[in-house]
C-alpha cells in the first residue's frame, strides 16, 4: 500500500525531519503558553505588548525544554543511526508516536488558560493526584467542556495545524547509496551532535542546575512568570515530587488560630493609643554560611567552665552590643534557609520550597513588602551567578537587584570553588550599599565558611585551627565581617540602619550538645541599632521565620502580610521553632522539644536537663506533649493549606 501523495514541505534525512517538526511544535507550544494571557487578560494587569513580546521570547527556553521532554521517544527513535529509518513500517510508527506525544504535550497549556483563573498558578505534577482522587474530575469534565468549548475548538485547531504541516515534513523512502560503514560512521556522527544539543535544550543552557519553575523568576516579576513558563514543562519539572495533602485536625478555624496565625497586622500605639508611624529604617540581613551557634563563645557561656572562646571575636564584640534570641534554623541546607529568612518560607515538606511544585505560588518577603513603602532591595551573593537558584528566586521574591561573583567583576579574588572570597565581597557590598537611595533592604550572604573551608593564602598563619575544619574557615569570615563593619560605620546610612545577623543552617559540630536534633539546629539571630537602642536577650524561642516578622514589627509596618513565623516582640504569641527533616516534625520550645513523623506517637524531651535527648518522658508530661503537638498541627494545617491553594499573600 502507497503512501497518499500529498505535497511535501521538506522531505530528506531523519535528523533534518526531527529538527524541522520540532520547530513546528515549539512555535505552536509558544502560542498555546500565551493563551493564558489572551483568554484571560484581567488576570494580568500591567502587561503591555512589549512585555508580552518579552514573555513569548524568554519563555521559549521553558517552552524548548517541555518540547524536547516530551519528544524524547520520537527523537531516539530518529536518531538511531540505521537505514532502516527510511522504511515505511517505521516511519508509520515514529509518526504514530509524534502525533500522539505532541497532542499530550500541547493539552496542558490548553487546560491551564481556564483551569489558572482557580489556582492562580500553572499545572504542577500534583495535578495527577488530584485527578484520580474522587471521582470530581470525571463529573466535572462534562461541565467544562459545556462551559470552555471554544478552548476545545481551539486546541483542535492546533493539533490539526501541526498534523497538517508535520505530515509534510517527511523523511525520505530512498537513503543515500554509499558504503554502510560510511553511512554508520556518519550518522552515528550527526546523532552525537544532536544528543548533545538535546541534552542542552533539555537542561535549558549550560548554567550549573537545569531551569526549573522558579528560573522563569529571573524573566517576569511573580505576577507575570506564568507568562513566561510552559504548563507541560512545569508539570514535567515536578512529576518526582511529592505534593502536600490538606490537613483537618481542627474542628474550627478559631480553635486552630489560638496556636498559631499565619496572617499577621501589627498596630504600633503609644501610650495614647495614637498610632505610632512607621520608621522607615535602612534593614541590611547578614546570613552567614554554616554559622553555627557552637562556633561563638559568647553564645556559650557553659561551655568549658565559661572559658570556651570560640571562633568569631567580631561578633562575639558585637553582641555585647546587641539583642540576641535562642534561635533556631529551619532546615539544614542553604536552599532551605534563605527562603526561611528573607521571606518567612519554611521547608515543611519534602522539596525545598525553591523547587517544588510551590515555587510558582505568589508569594511576600521583605523585599516586596518593603517596596510598597518606598524601599529600594538588593541581594548579595558572591557564588557563582544560578547557585542553588538563589538568583531566582531573589528576583521571585522582589528583590531589585542582585549581586554575585558575574556582578563582582574580578575573579582573581575567586576561591576556585564556590565565589569570590568573603573579605572582598564584603568590601563590595559596602560600597554598593553606600550607592543605594535610603531607605533599602539589602540581603548579603556569605560563603567562605563553606567546604572545602578555605581561607586566603595571605592569611594562612592568621587563623587557628579548631576541632573542625570549619572553624579556621568561620574565623576568616568573622574577621571579614568585621572589616565590613569597620567600612560601613563611617557611610551615612550606618546608624539609621537594623542589622540582623543570621545563619543560613549549621555545620558538623564538636561539642557533644551540637550534635543532638536540638543543636544540629541552634544558629545566631542577632538584632543590632549602631544607637545602642536595641539590647538584650529574648525570653522566647525564635526560628528564622521570625526574622521576617521580627523586622517588620521592630519598623512599625503596619499592613497584613503572610508569614510563617510570629515576630519576637509580640509577647501575646507563640513563640516555637519547627523543622522537617527525614518525614519527621521537630518542635522546640522554651526547653522542651517534641519529635514527631504525623502520625505515630509523639517523643518528648527536655533538652536542658537531658541534653543528648536519651529520654522520651511522653509518659510522664502527656499534657506538655499534647500541647506542642497541637502546635505543630496549627503550624501544618496552614502550611499545607496556603501551599496547596496559592494562598501565601493577602489578597
Amino acid at each position: 500500500m502507497k503512501d497518499k501523495p500529498r505535497h511535501k514541505i521538506f522531505e530528506g534525512q531523519p535528523f533534518m525531519v526531527v529538527i524541522f517538526r520540532l520547530l513546528v511544535v515549539l512555535l505552536l507550544s509558544m502560542f498555546s503558553r500565551l493563551l493564558l494571557y489572551w483568554l484571560n487578560p484581567q488576570l494580568f494587569t500591567g502587561v503591555t505588548s512589549s512585555n508580552l513580546a518579552a514573555y513569548a521570547f524568554t519563555g521559549l527556553r521553558f517552552d524548548l525544554s517541555a518540547v524536547l521532554y516530551v519528544n524524547l521517544p520520537f527523537i531516539i527513535l530518529m536518531l538511531l543511526p540505521f537505514k532502516f529509518r527510511h522504511n515505511r513500517g517505521y516511519r508509520r510508527i515514529t509518526d504514530f508516536i509524534f502525533y500522539l506525544v505532541n497532542c499530550i504535550g500541547l493539552l496542558p497549556n490548553f487546560i491551564d488558560s481556564v483551569y489558572f483563573a482557580f489556582t492562580m498558578k500553572r499545572l504542577t505534577g500534583d495535578i495527577f493526584k488530584y485527578i484520580g482522587l474522587g471521582s470530581d474530575t470525571a463529573n466535572l469534565m462534562p461541565q467544562f467542556l459545556h462551559d470552555f468549548w471554544y478552548v476545545l475548538l481551539l486546541y483542535i485547531l492546533f493539533v490539526t495545524v501541526m498534523i497538517f504541516i508535520c505530515r509534510r515534513i517527511v523523511v525520505s523512502h530512498r537513503y543515500p547509496v554509499q558504503n554502510p560503514t560510511w553511512y554508520f560512521a556518519g550518522q552515528m556522527f550527526i546523532t552525537i551532535i544532536l544528543t548533545g544539543l538535546t541534552v542542552f535544550g533539555l537542561r535549558g543552557g549550560l548554567q550549573l542546575k537545569p531551569i526549573s519553575v522558579l528560573t522563569a523568576g529571573n524573566y517576569a516579576p511573580i505576577q507575570h512568570t506564568p507568562l513566561v513558563l510552559n504548563s507541560a514543562f512545569s508539570i514535567l519539572r515536578t512529576l518526582d515530587q511529592q505534593g502536600l495533602e490538606k490537613k483537618d485536625f481542627f474542628e474550627t478555624e478559631a480553635e486552630m488560630l489560638q496556636y498559631f496565625n499565619a496572617n499577621k497586622q501589627f498596630t504600633c500605639t503609644d501610650s495614647t493609643g495614637a498610632v505610632i508611624p512607621m520608621r522607615h529604617k535602612n534593614v541590611v540581613i547578614i546570613i552567614l554560611e554554616s554559622f553555627s551557634k557552637e562556633h561563638i563563645g559568647s553564645l556559650n557561656p557553659s561551655i568549658q567552665n565559661g572559658r570556651y572562646k570560640g571562633y568569631t571575636p567580631f561578633l562575639d564584640s558585637l553582641i555585647g552590643q546587641s539583642f540576641v534570641a535562642e534561635g533556631y534554623a529551619n532546615g539544614k541546607r542553604s536552599i532551605e534557609g534563605i527562603p526561611a529568612v528573607l521571606a518567612s518560607l519554611p521547608t515543611w515538606m519534602t522539596e525545598d520550597f525553591i523547587t517544588s511544585a510551590y515555587a510558582g505560588n505568589n508569594f511576600n518577603s521583605i523585599a516586596s513588602l518593603l517596596k510598597s513603602e518606598g524601599y529600594r532591595s538588593a541581594f548579595f551573593h558572591g557564588g557563582s551567578n544560578g547557585t542553588m537558584g538563589f538568583d531566582a528566586f531573589c528576583r521571585s521574591a522582589g528583590f531589585e537587584q542582585y549581586y554575585g561573583r558575574s556582578e563582582y567583576g574580578n575573579d582573581s579574588d575567586y576561591d576556585g570553588k564556590w565565589g569570590i572570597w568573603d573579605e572582598p565581597f564584603l568590601q563590595f557590598t559596602a560600597n554598593k550599599l553606600n550607592e543605594m537611595k535610603q531607605p533599602f533592604v539589602a540581603s548579603v550572604f556569605t560563603l567562605s565558611s563553606h567546604h572545602p573551608y578555605k581561607v586566603p593564602d595571605k592569611y594562612s598563619n592568621k587563623f587557628q585551627k579548631g576541632k573542625l575544619p570549619i572553624q579556621r574557615a568561620v574565623e576568616y569570615a568573622d574577621y571579614a565581617l568585621g572589616r565590613f563593619f569597620n567600612t560601613v560605620c563611617s557611610m551615612p546610612w550606618y546608624n539609621n540602619t537594623l542589622f540582623v545577623i543570621t545563619a543560613d543552617h549549621t555545620s558538623e559540630s564538636a561539642l557533644p550538645f551540637y550534635q543532638n536534633r536540638v543543636g544540629q539546629y541552634s544558629v545566631p539571630i542577632i538584632l543590632f541599632e549602631p544607637d545602642g537602642s536595641l539590647k538584650g536577650k529574648s525570653r522566647f524561642t525564635m526560628q528564622q521565620t521570625d526574622i521576617m516578622p521580627t523586622v517588620l514589627h521592630y519598623l512599625g509596618y503596619q499592613k497584613p502580610f503572610v508569614a510563617f513565623g510570629n515576630s519576637i516582640f509580640d509577647t501575646t504569641a507563640n513563640h516555637a521553632a519547627l523543622s522537617y527533616f527525614n518525614n519527621s516534625y521537630q518542635l522546640i520550645q522554651n526547653g522542651w522539644v517534641l519529635n514527631w513523623d504525623g502520625l505515630l506517637r509523639p517523643l518528648l524531651f527536655h533538652f536542658e536537663t537531658d541534653s543528648t535527648l536519651s529520654a522520651d518522658i511522653t509518659n510522664q508530661s502527656p499534657g506538655e506533649a499534647q500541647r506542642l503537638k497541637t502546635i505543630i498541627e496549627s503550624y501544618i494545617e496552614q502550611y499545607n493549606t496556603r501551599m496547596i491553594d496559592n494562598r501565601l499573600i493577602i489578597r
